[in-house]
């Protein structure tokens, strides 16, 4: 193998990898591909081609990914397998992306065609990969771009208008560099331009909305890491320290008070939960959401989920229970039998999807919650927003998987906040909580492992 081709290929797996949080150096997206072309264009058997695609698709994921090889809520051994499965299977796509780069010049497609079909076909792989147990849509190159606001609010048009930007950029200016034909450059910089344009007026039309509603929040950020939530040696002081986020929040008079996930280790979710009625006792005329682990029966089978609870002072309450499950770190698709325990800090064992879609009246404002990586899939925030959804708050607990991830995380909820056109309200337990509007607007962005409460008022349609 060519040793200029190996090192085009690694730089190309690596401009990609740096262009995604949390290095926010999204202009490399535009030209990751470009040595890629550069090999593929070069006359090497099909199968050289090949490799040197998967190379590159392997470095970048394994930049995007190496969180999944620090989840210290599994064992090292898991976490590993993980990281390296994901690396290895999902490389795969960029192999279907080359074949078919193969087809369109075995067919001697002209220029202009390739200029619609090939961005086309990235946006098709990017979707075939969002189906089924090992869908990936965190690897979907929309994420690359949220540091720039005005470039990226084409997104709340249709979902896949970015990813075929960013591909359309690469493939103009590997033209402009093989043809030297000024016409190339000049399109780039209209994409770019016509791209920030339409951008803008879709911010400032945000902005002119005549706003009927709000909602006062109070964001607790606890930062209580795993190893010290599930020791029965540090009950008593995680306690008081939840409850003294408690009284921080209700001294603002919020409408609404957002916990993490599994910030609560109690199974509150029961008719007779003493600590979920003391609870509803503490919370005033707040509404409190929070993150709790949870134990049903169904046909005699026991279903353990990783679940929200949402209380209300009056004795209500209500749960979801998560959709999107990380896989091989929340359960092992396929051979669940192979492994009955994933999770190292609590008894839950593997997790069991939930089904339902659920919506919750605060007030006169209709609410969703996401818990963790349900951030990272459109699909599920949308079928939120299609069932009344007004404003989504993510719960997660991000202390599992290092100082990297939390980025990446957060730009997930801005992603969700600009594609559906609603706020999105994040409680991380070690951070990074805050508040996005659909505008690109962050009104809070907390730092990592800063215990405290967070508060705004938050302007609805």
């Amino acid at each position: 193998m060519n040793k200029k081709n190996l090192i085009l290929s690694l730089v190309s797996g690596l401009m990609l990898g740096l262009s995604f949080p949390p290095f926010h150096l999204g202009f490399l997206a535009w030209i990751f591909l470009i040595p890629l072309f550069n090999i593929f264009y070069q006359p090497i058997k099909l199968i050289e081609k090949m490799i040197l695609f998967y190379l590159a698709g392997f470095v970048s994921y394994a930049i995007i990914t190496h969180w999944v090889a620090l989840n210290s809520g599994t064992s090292v051994q898991v976490a590993v397998i993980s990281f390296l499965a994901i690396c290895i299977f999902y490389s795969l796509y960029w192999v279907l992306f080359c074949l078919i780069l193969h087809f369109f010049e075995k067919r001697k497609f002209s220029t202009k065609i390739q200029l619609i079909l090939i961005p086309f076909t990235w946006v098709l792989i990017e979707n075939l990969r969002d189906i089924g147990p090992l869908a990936a849509p965190w690897l979907n190159l929309s994420l690359s771009q949220t540091g720039y606001n005005k470039l990226i609010q084409i997104v709340s048009l249709h979902v896949d208008f970015s990813t075929f930007i960013v591909v359309l950029l690469n493939i103009i200016l590997f033209k402009f560099i093989l043809l030297n034909q000024k016409k190339y450059i000049y399109g780039f910089l209209s994409v770019i331009i016509i791209n920030a344009l339409v951008g803008q007026v879709l911010i400032s039309n945000y902005n002119k909305t005549n706003f009927q509603k709000k909602i006062n929040v109070s964001i607790g950020q606890p930062v209580i890491y795993p190893d010290e939530k599930w020791n029965p040696n540090l009950k008593i002081r995680n306690e008081n320290i939840m409850n003294n986020l408690l009284e921080k929040s209700l001294k603002s008079n919020p409408d609404v008070i957002v916990w993490p996930e599994a910030a609560l280790t109690s199974f509150l979710a029961t008719t007779d939960s003493k600590k979920r009625i003391e609870l509803q006792a503490k919370i005033e005329d707040s509404v409190l959401i929070t993150g709790i682990p949870q134990r049903m029966f169904f046909n005699n089978e026991l279903k353990v989920y990783n679940s929200a609870i949402f209380l209300r002072p009056d004795g209500f309450y209500d749960t979801y229970q998560k959709i999107f499950l990380v896989p091989f770190a929340e359960y092992v698709p396929f051979f669940k039998n192979w492994l009955s325990k994933i999770n190292q800090f609590d008894d839950m064992g593997s997790f069991s999807p939930g089904q339902n879609y659920n919506t919750f009246d605060i007030g006169n404002v209709k609410s969703s919650i996401l818990i963790c990586y349900d951030s990272s899939s459109f699909k599920v925030a949308k079928r939120m927003v299609e069932k009344g959804a007004e404003i989504i708050f993510v719960i997660t607990n991000d202390s599992y998987v290092g100082k990297a991830m939390p980025y990446q995380h957060f730009e997930h909820a801005k992603l969700r906040s600009i594609e559906l056109g609603i706020p999105v309200v994040q409680s991380a337990n070690n951070g990074i909580s805050g508040i996005i509007l659909p505008s690109g607007k962050v009104l809070i962005k907390t730092e990592i492992d800063e215990r405290n409460v967070y508060n705004h008022s938050i302007k609805l349609k």
